[in-house]
């Protein structure tokens, strides 16, 4: 009688040994095919039972055997993340962690082999030499967000980031400028040889509006000048040795915004000071300049870190250095409730994103938005 031949997955080593074989599709890092083999005692019968197991377990990823470094997930979690239309500067912020306090200690392992212990070794590390608990806190969260990702991938079974405990992060009392001191900056602003940004800070604090959304605002596309609505659709990106872009608001989300009738003043004004300024230039404005511009045709935005050089600048120069220039949406939000508007109706104007109200905000501008817009206008002019 013929003997049993062996099954595919299966090779004979002689004295009741086998050798079990299960493909785990290709290593991510060099493309190569990537087999699993387990040495197995017993009859035929038994071998196959125990390859049949083997299978399960590489199916469920218990043996994917890859081969890519914490270095190499970087770099693919961060192109998962463009593709997935995460702001830039967001990105910018990961990389940013990655590189300073990641990489050199975690870089070259291989992403199966990383550890809790690891994790929790590298935030006391961090700690020992004095770095802010939020600061570990925010390395902790880009590592367990590149672990998950690497789950997700099948790369791992499970996230070691999960029970790695960063510090506790101290909470911090919100800074919120009063009226009088955002009026001296202005005022202030108003003196120096750069006026513009005494009106750029008149509406990010009446408006709340972001430093890239401010800059992005074009004359004719974002504002309807006969009703008094800012429309912010846009946001401008400029990151260190990059050319600036133009690209969606953070959440990615349009909102219209009315305007009070001091602040739409100072807008008109904006304006008319492009058209002056070209017309002393001698040169034409391109179609719908920005209204934030440095160049005399008005075709390039004012750049983000340009507004926060100046306000560090000026916030020296008043004896107010607790103040950042983000903290002018803190004045609408914080005031704004302190005049009665509700939480959801700030949230909404400063394009934050209330879990429930956000989502079925139509983007008309409501009666109740509009005397919001008055209460913060009078509360500076």
């Amino acid at each position: 009688m013929a003997s049993k031949r062996p099954a595919p997955g299966i090779e004979p080593l002689g004295h009741g040994q086998w050798e079990l074989v299960v493909d785990a599709g290709r290593d991510p890092l060099t493309g190569k095919r990537r087999r699993i083999t387990r040495r197995f005692r017993g009859n035929l019968n038994e071998a196959k039972k125990a390859r049949a197991a083997l299978l399960v377990e590489t199916n469920q990823g218990a043996h994917d055997g890859t081969r890519a470094t914490v270095d190499y997930l970087f770099g693919e979690w961060t192109k998962e993340l463009e593709r997935k239309g995460r702001a830039p500067s967001t990105i910018a912020g990961y990389s940013s962690h990655y590189c300073h306090s990641i990489r050199p200690t975690l870089g070259s392992v291989e992403v199966r082999k990383v550890t809790t212990k690891m994790l929790t070794d590298l935030y006391g590390a961090h700690q020992a030499r004095g770095v802010k608990p939020g600061t570990v806190y925010q390395i902790h969260a880009v590592v367990s967000s590149m672990m998950t990702q690497a789950c997700r991938w099948g790369w791992r079974d499970s996230n070691p980031a999960q029970w790695a405990e960063p510090p506790r992060r101290q909470d911090a009392v919100p800074v919120v400028p009063t009226p009088d001191e955002v009026l001296v900056l202005i005022e202030a602003a108003k003196a120096s040889r750069r006026p513009v940004y005494a009106r750029a800070m008149l509406l990010a604090a009446t408006t709340g509006i972001r430093r890239g959304e401010l800059c992005a605002l074009r004359r004719d596309r974002n504002v309807d000048w006969s009703a008094g609505v800012l429309r912010v659709t846009h946001s401008i990106t400029d990151l260190p040795r990059q050319p600036w872009t133009e690209g969606p608001t953070k959440n990615r989300r349009r909102r219209e915004l009315a305007v009070g009738t001091k602040t739409m003043g100072i807008l008109r004004t904006q304006a008319d000071q492009l058209d002056q300024r070209a017309a002393a230039c001698v040169v034409d404005l391109v179609e719908d300049p920005f209204l934030f511009s440095d160049v005399a045709d008005g075709s390039e935005p004012l750049r983000p870190g340009a507004i926060t050089l100046y306000f560090s600048r000026l916030r020296t120069r008043t004896d107010l250095p607790h103040l950042q220039f983000k903290h002018l949406r803190r004045f609408m939000g914080t005031y704004g409730q302190d005049l009665g508007f509700s939480l959801t109706q700030v949230a909404l104007r400063a394009g934050h994103d209330p879990a429930i109200a956000g989502r079925h905000y139509s983007g008309s501008v409501p009666e109740a938005d509009r005397d919001l817009a008055q209460a913060i206008d009078d509360l500076l002019m």
